[in-house]
């Protein structure tokens, strides 16, 4: 039976997930994890609240990317959140749980709308991150000791961060007309087609036209993702800091930022395996080998429990969509 694309590129990203978590077994202590399982255990609730915060913030951010008028209630936005990322969580992460957004909160909100106020909270959220990541290696290359190899990633990180920054410059700037609307009308007068008739097209011009007025609109939104954004960064920080401290090996500020920004940059490259299988468990457990740490392990456990709980959670708190909109 011949397979389709979408398919082979789930049983790929499956079939690699299962070689990493593998060869991350054999590359963590075990005995060391399973020592400190029940340490974990004891602290598991005072390191799960900046997971829970962190979820918290994310929704009210995704509540002030919505218009002013246009905003649903923050515990509608909270279930929906947690509903769309636990199907997202064991599937392709974006492909599945941002359309899924957007049919949760039909009856509510233009599925217009709701796409502009995703692609805001997500791109401020992406931004933010990667400065923020950009500025963490930088400070990890000049003060950390660490493979050449490694120096080279955080040093690709930077890189990449400049450009995207200079991507949301301009796109926020302050200045009249669109994008993709101009664009389109240049291919109608080259081709002769009227592309603004179909209804896609239609759909994806309406959706920059929000996204646009979001952006260029109310500075103190944008201040506000920003603030959030950076918070809920810390936060990741602060659960790496936790469990080092319950497992009774502290670290240092730095070594936890820097953690957790690898582990994010290996988040986005492993977005295509269900369930984050294998990868989660590596980029935790390799980073923490590379600034000659012990406790990867136990770290990347904890984060398997989290993120399975949170999305136990999602599918118990799953919404329904109550009518249909007019």
């Amino acid at each position: 039976m011949t397979r389709s694309v979408p398919q082979l590129v789930s049983v790929a990203a499956v079939a690699i997930g299962l070689v990493l978590f593998i060869v991350t077994l054999f590359y963590i202590d075990l005995d060391e994890t399973i020592d400190s399982a029940a340490r974990l255990g004891l602290a598991l609730p005072v390191i799960l609240l900046p997971g829970a915060c962190w979820h918290v913030l994310r929704t009210w951010g995704w509540a002030i990317a919505f218009p002013d008028d246009a905003r649903p209630p923050f515990t509608r936005l909270f279930r929906v959140r947690l509903a769309a990322d636990a199907v997202g969580f064991f599937t392709v992460r974006g492909i599945a749980n941002e359309p899924l957004k957007v049919l949760l909160l039909y009856d509510r909100v233009r599925p217009e709308v709701t796409t502009a106020a995703v692609a805001l909270e997500r791109l401020a959220f992406a931004v933010v991150g990667t400065v923020i990541a950009a500025l963490i290696s930088l400070f990890a290359v000049r003060s950390l000791s660490m493979p050449a190899a490694w120096t080279g990633v955080f040093t690709s990180l930077v890189i990449g961060a400049a450009l995207l920054l200079t991507i949301a410059g301009l796109l926020a700037r302050r200045r009249s007309g669109d994008y993709l609307g101009r664009l389109v009308t240049r291919l109608d007068h080259a081709t002769g087609r009227r592309l603004e008739a179909s209804r896609v097209v239609k759909f994806i011009l309406d959706v920059e036209d929000v996204l646009l007025d979001l952006a260029r609109g109310d500075r103190r939104r944008l201040v506000a993702l920003t603030g959030l954004a950076s918070i809920c960064y810390m936060l990741n920080a602060i659960e790496i800091w936790l469990v080092f401290w319950a497992i009774g090996e502290p670290i240092g500020v730095m070594e936890g930022l820097a953690v957790e920004t690898f582990a994010r940059l290996a988040s986005v490259a492993s977005a295509a395996i269900p369930g984050n299988i294998g990868a989660l468990e590596a980029s935790n457990a390799a980073v923490v080998a590379a600034l000659g740490l012990g406790g990867g392990g136990s770290l990347a456990l904890t984060r398997r429990v989290r993120a399975l709980l949170w999305a136990a959670a999602g599918l118990a708190m799953y919404p329904r969509v109550q009518k249909r909109r007019q």
